[in-house]
């Protein structure tokens, strides 16, 4: 599917559900915290070191089970080498979720499926070799990812998440390769 259509396809979904649900609470602000595994070139890039994010969100909740987060989220990889180059990359990432609460209320297991624009950002330190000094650098690439995954609430405002993030090439300049995670994190709404 391309990505024209999964982002036709997600916005025909906000759309009907948005005004043919009456909300059943007011909105509630949150935040998260997560660790996320990376995957695909991500993991060789930083060595297979897990990294570390926070974000905040607000949920719209739509009735019937169904709820409409937007969140920002900040992931950070600690430094990794390979090959005698040094990385480090950092994801900031704007976006929005639909949570689906099978049970019709928003407790319990969910599923979730989002969409965001992540700006990847890798500083690389290259090593000096013969005569030429070692080199620093950052490489920044903007682009539009997916996510998709489960959660459990396990009161009004705690709970888990698991999502898988695959993120699109959007900027072929620049740092490019595939950067996906699987991430794991805590919830909680105020």
């Amino acid at each position: 599917m391309s990505r024209n259509t999964q982002l036709a396809v997600a916005s025909a979904a906000m759309l009907a559900l948005g005004p043919a649900t009456a909300r059943a609470e007011e909105p509630r602000f949150g935040l998260q915290v997560h660790a996320s595994l990376p995957s695909g070139d991500l993991k060789t890039a930083v060595d297979n070191q897990p990294g570390a994010g926070l974000g905040a969100h607000v949920t719209f909740d739509l009735g019937g089970g169904h709820i409409l987060r937007p969140r920002f989220d900040a992931v950070f990889f600690p430094e990794g080498a390979f090959n005698g180059f040094k990385t480090k990359a950092n994801d900031l990432s704007l976006g929005a979720d639909y949570l689906y609460f099978p049970g019709g209320k928003p407790d319990g297991l969910y599923l979730t499926a989002g969409l965001g624009l992540h700006r990847w950002s890798v500083d690389t330190t290259t090593p000096a070799i013969g005569s030429a000094p070692a080199t620093s650098g950052t490489q920044s690439s903007s682009r539009f990812g997916y996510a998709a995954g489960f959660g459990y609430n396990f009161n009004r405002s705690l709970g888990a998440e698991l999502r898988f993030i695959r993120t699109h090439y959007a900027n072929q300049t620049a740092w490019d390769p595939s950067a996906n995670s699987l991430q794991a994190g805590v919830t909680y709404r105020f």
